[in-house]
């Protein structure tokens, strides 16, 4: 596109072919190419006049030009064109101007023209004779004015402001009627051109009796000014002439002389009588913008005088013309990924008014991502200038406003529409990123779970979806043998029934993959969360009585009132709400003497024993669940009543409360203790047997060298005596062997290749004394940098309660290869901690690294994670590292602290006596209270919430102990209610309360303090079962102890040294495979790890690190590592027979 123009000018009634101009030349176009293409010429207001010759690049005369014909009334005359060339698109714009030849004679609208003079005219009065007109312009135009020879006549030539020549007739000398009276003259009009053209008209001079007094205006010229479109009948203004005469001769008549033109005549009126001049026609100022009337006021005398005057009016330009918009080029149908920059179509504006009103600016009428891009000063390209996406709007209306800057403006606008087409850039989305399915057990197999339906918006076969449920084995179960999934429609269904109490949740992965080239693809994590049914039945776990038996216990007759006599505990493996216990009487063999606790099984007596009542009393006691339906079990309780004074059974029940919730976890700690402790004990004295059993074979073959001698078909590192076999896979192992001194051979030689390395050791200088071998190795390099990362341990910290998906840490590694050698893929080591694999837990991108979290962590549940990423680059044969992870779970305050001791039903009272002679500083309760956070939110720290009397108790802030600070006197309320609150130490800190009631009484009652420390000694000591279970564990643990020191003093003693084979420092070997080897010592495995690797070399063992040919046999040098090579060294060749 050109923003410049390009100008030519020639004369007009140029000869049809003739050449204006080489456009070719002038424009730099390239005239070979030019032919085939596409050249149009686009005229502007005007006639196909030229045309452009694509051979020869000339711009000709298609039809000759009359200028006057082209450019009526116009000084100057243009042809405006634009020159048009495609493939590809280019615009110039060309002004053509016309100049003008004297082809036009000078011509009179009348060819006659008669006046009338007075007789009493006097010298110098003027008389207006018609104008010649020229169409010519210029220098071509009438230039003068010429008059036949008069002696009482003579011509004033004068010019209008609009350059045109006027000529008046003049009296030059008094006429006599008598004399002449009429005089015959010839008006010649000359015009300026070479050779000069004239045109003659003739003036017939009548001459007239006295009417001696002409009319006279006012003002000679007036000047008027009026808006363009100005409505018909507007009053433009009133003429005033006077005439001094009298009668006929001073009334006045108004005229257009003929210096008014008639397009004047047309657009404005001329009351005769009264001189007013009104808009006749539509007034347009792009039409004409000045209006010349010459008019004339004639009285009616015999001898009619008249008096002449100009009106000019100015027409003000109005803003009425509105601006046009011209579309080409359009394409209306675009791809949604269509490049930023492209062009969508060419617009043109103009507009007809001048000035201000002419400015014409195009916009687009909303926000879009197009824009348009100015080429010319009416030319525009519209283009493309943000990314497009079906999806969001399929097509664009877009309106192209054109505004003019007149006032008010003048607006026009035309719409496009743009249409777009689909390609596949969408994946497959869900609602969610995670699904919480609730499964109640014991579903039917095949039952539909839920619909997991993922969204494309794109179309057509783009947005035909599949589903698959992403392959996972939870304990060598797939999770296609657990769910099915609908790959139509997304459906999900159970395969199989379900038990809550087996299996509680499942948490796997389902894709969505449309049909799209290349297809894509997302997945949404499912988490199956089984609901429990009341399906188990409540069982009995204290009173404990054999299967369908009845629990006898024994009382005093002397218990108080509201002493508790048993306690029923059931448990129910179901849920928690399922699982609530409330206990009733089925059997009360006495209503008034008992009472049943129907949320803690606590049986208590309601009266004290009477002599009436009876010795024995049966009660049965059922446990119902809080199921729908309910589920129950029942125990029946005999209870005897006896006379010996016994404490009472709510004294003793309080040891065995504590010893039924801690007693049975402290037996069974101890007998796993016991039974770890036998096994380790029975698997040392085993492995101490079988190493104590071999016994090595003799060295036969070893003759004394310095060499080492290696035939191989795989690459060895070797030095110091020590062979080093492996596939040399790492690059960091090169690194690390080259560095201590030893040869690697990183390919595989030719079979039969054989390889004799000097044995030196590192640190000592090559003399001339040195005794060694020289080798030749070739060394070809592959894909050896294996990736690199950072460091080779990560440690990440994450918060609990963290949200599913969020980034936790970016592992990147580095590969020094190139290409594809270097484009590496990451990858979890799987991994499965308590039937959870890794790949459950964490996802890792395969791209970058970037590893997320897949579920929310708790820390009370799961503190840790350790586990391998593999990074693995894509050379042949790909080469791959790996790195630890160390995940910690940070922990959080999410936990409330919870009262273990006093222990009391949830929201009850807790009621402890003391006697009223308790001491200062007397025990009389201790609140504990657990927290189940870290050691710094776990710290409790125990304060008073409410305290009836602050000079009679304190607290301990630390261990929560309450006790006396004084004597308690008869003044002292005998019942006092504290309330403590244990606050743990997070933030915000989350506390419990407890409320403890204390009642003071006279009887003679052991201290809180001194009845609790029995219980406590209970708890340790008291049971021959938990002594005899110390007493084992403690043996046990001594005779391991022991044997561990025996078998340690058994390997430290020095085997004799072997006799079958001379002193010699050499190692032989014979292998089809890498060896490592050093201290007699081998070490045979699968060489998978590197880390096993390294750590076993720097032992200064021998590592044979892939399978050996059956019966092949290894002679192996013993040296002690770390000592210098001599002569006098002595050491033993050792013959390792290899078991595949």
């Amino acid at each position: 596109m050109a923003l410049s123009v390009t100008r030519y000018s020639i004369p007009e009634e140029m000869e049809r072919g003739s050449v204006v101009a080489n456009l070719a030349a002038d424009l730099g176009l390239d005239l070979s190419g030019l032919a085939q293409r596409e050249v149009t010429l686009d005229f502007l207001h005007s006639k196909k006049y030229l045309d452009v010759n694509k051979r020869t690049g000339e711009l000709y005369i298609n039809e000759k030009i009359d200028r006057e014909n082209l450019c009526q009334m116009k000084t100057t005359c243009y042809i405006k064109l634009d020159l048009i060339i495609k493939s590809p698109l280019r615009i110039f714009n060309i002004e053509l101007e016309i100049t003008d030849i004297n082809d036009n004679a000078p011509h009179f609208r009348m060819d006659r023209v008669e006046l009338d003079v007075s007789e009493s005219a006097t010298s110098g009065e003027r008389f207006s004779l018609p104008n010649a007109i020229d169409p010519d312009v210029g220098s071509n135009t009438i230039k003068t004015y010429q008059l036949s020879e008069s002696e009482h006549f003579t011509i004033d030539i004068h010019a209008g402001s609009d350059g045109t020549k006027y000529v008046e007739l003049v009296l030059k000398k008094d006429l006599d009627r008598e004399n002449q009276a009429v005089h015959s003259l010839i008006l010649t009009a000359v015009d300026g051109g070479v050779p000069a053209r004239s045109g003659n008209a003739n003036i017939i001079v009548r001459v007239l009796d006295t009417n001696d007094n002409a009319p006279q205006f006012n003002r000679q010229a007036y000047t008027v000014n009026m808006s363009e479109n100005s409505p018909i009948g507007t009053l433009v203004t009133k003429l005033n002439a006077t005439d001094a005469d009298e009668g006929a001769n001073a009334e006045l008549t108004y005229y257009f002389t003929l210096y008014t033109s008639e397009k004047t005549q047309e657009m404005f009126a001329l009351n005769q009588g009264t001189g007013e001049i009104t808009v006749k026609g539509t007034i347009d100022f792009e039409d004409m913008n000045i209006y010349d009337m010459h008019i004339e006021a004639k009285d009616n005398g015999p001898a009619p005088l008249s008096g002449q005057c100009r009106v000019t009016v100015h027409v003000t330009d109005m803003n009425d013309n509105y601006p046009e918009i011209t579309v080409k080029s359009l394409k209306d149908t675009l791809k949604e990924d269509v490049p930023v920059g492209t062009v969508i179509a060419l617009v043109g504006i103009s507009d007809r008014d001048t000035g201000d009103n002419g400015k014409v600016n195009l916009t687009i009428n909303k926000q879009m991502p197009f824009l348009l891009n100015k080429t010319s000063e009416s030319h525009y390209e519209l283009i493309v200038a943000q990314p497009l996406d079906r999806e969001k709007i399929p097509e664009y209306e877009i309106t192209l406003l054109v505004t003019d800057s007149g006032t008010p403006p003048l607006t026009d606008n035309e719409t496009i529409t743009v249409h777009l087409l689909d390609i596949n850039d969408n994946a497959p989305q869900f609602p969610q990123t995670f699904y919480t399915i609730p499964v109640m057990e014991n579903n039917a197999p095949g039952a539909l779970l839920s619909s997991l339906t993922a969204l494309d918006p794109d179309l057509h076969e783009n947005q035909y979806l599949v589903y698959f449920i992403i392959e996972k084995e939870i304990v060598n179960i797939s999770m296609s043998m657990l769910f099915s999934i609908n790959p139509e429609n997304g459906n999900l269904y159970a395969l199989k029934t379900f038990d809550y109490e087996i299996e509680k949740e499942f948490l796997f992965h389902i894709e969505a993959r449309d049909s799209g080239v290349p297809p894509l693809c997302s997945n949404v994590t499912v988490h199956i969360i089984i609901m429990d049914q009341n399906d188990n039945t409540p069982i009995i776990v204290s009173p404990w009585r054999a299967h369908g038996s009845v629990v006898e216990e024994k009382i005093p007759r002397s218990t108080d009132k509201g002493s508790l006599v048993a306690k029923v505990i059931a448990i129910d493996t179901d849920s928690v709400h399922n699982s609530r216990i409330a206990y009733q009487f089925l059997v009360n063999t006495d209503a008034t003497l008992f009472s049943l606790d129907q949320y803690n099984g606590e049986i208590r007596t309601m009266r004290m024993f009477s002599y009436r009542d009876a010795r024995h009393q049966r009660l049965v006691v059922i446990a119902k669940d809080n199921g729908d339906p309910a589920l129950s079990a029942t125990v029946t309780i005999k209870l005897s009543t006896v006379e010996t004074a016994m404490k009472s059974y709510s004294d003793i029940t309080e040891v065995h409360l504590e010893y039924d919730i801690f007693s049975d976890f402290y037996n069974l700690y101890l007998v796993i203790g016991l039974g770890s402790v036998s096994f380790l004990l029975l698997i040392t004295i085993l492995v101490t047997i079988v190493l104590k059993c071999q016994k090595p074979n003799p060295s036969k073959a070893a003759p004394p060298s310095r060499n080492s001698v290696i035939s191989s078909e795989r690459n060895s590192a070797f030095a110091d005596s020590t062979l080093v076999s492996n596939d040399a896979y790492w690059y960091s192992m090169f690194l690390e062997q080259t560095r201590k001194g030893k040869l690697v051979v990183r390919q595989p030689a030719q079979q039969g290749a054989r390889y004799v390395v000097s044995s030196l050791p590192r640190g000592t200088g090559i003399t001339d004394t040195s005794d060694s071998a020289a080798s030749t190795l070739q060394l070809l390099d592959v894909n050896d940098n294996v990736p690199q990362f950072p460091k080779p341990f990560y440690t990440i910290p994450v918060m609990e309660n963290n949200a599913p998906g969020a980034l936790l840490s970016s592992l990147s590694a580095f590969d020094p290869d190139l290409h594809e050698n270097q484009y590496l893929v990451y990858f979890i080591i799987e991994k499965e901690i308590v039937n959870t694999s890794m790949s459950m837990l964490f996802s890792i991108n395969p791209e970058n690294g970037n590893l997320y979290a897949l579920k929310t962590f708790d820390y009370e549940i799961e503190k840790e994670f350790l586990f391998h990423i593999e990074a693995r680059d894509s050379g042949v044969p790909p080469l791959s590292s790996n790195v630890t992870v160390h995940i910690i779970i940070m922990d959080q305050n999410d936990n409330t602290p919870v009262i273990v001791s006093p222990w009391r039903a949830h929201g009850s009272v807790v009621d402890e006596k003391i006697p009223r002679s308790t001491d200062k500083g007397s025990l009389v309760a201790k609140v504990i209270a657990i927290d189940t956070d870290s050691v710094h939110n776990s710290r409790i720290s125990y304060q008073f919430l409410l305290n009836t009397d602050n000079t009679l108790f304190s607290l301990d802030q630390y261990n929560g102990e309450i006790r006396t600070m004084r004597m308690i006197s008869y003044r002292d309320a005998r019942h006092q209610r504290l309330v403590v609150i244990a606050k743990d130490n997070g933030e915000p800190a989350l506390s419990a309360t407890v409320t403890i009631k204390l009642s003071t009484v006279e009887t003679a009652l052991k201290s809180y303090s001194d009845m609790t420390e029995v219980p406590l000694e209970y708890d340790i000591f008291s049971d021959f079962y938990n002594l005899y279970l110390v007493m084992g564990l403690g043996s046990v643990s001594f005779l391991l102890l022991i044997t561990i020191l025996v078998t340690i003093v058994l390997k430290c003693q020095k085997p004799k040294p072997s006799k079958a084979a001379p002193p010699s420092r050499n190692s032989v070997i014979s292998s089809e495979r890498n060896s490592t080897f050093a201290d007699s010592t081998l070490v045979s495995n699968d060489a998978y790890w590197y880390s096993m690797f390294l750590e076993q070399t720097r032992k200064g063992k021998l590592v044979v690190r892939q399978p050996v040919p059956k019966g092949a046999r290894y002679v192996v040098s013993s040296l002690p590592r770390g000592t210098g090579i001599t002569d006098t060294s002595d050491s033993a060749a050792s013959t390792l027979q290899l078991l595949p």
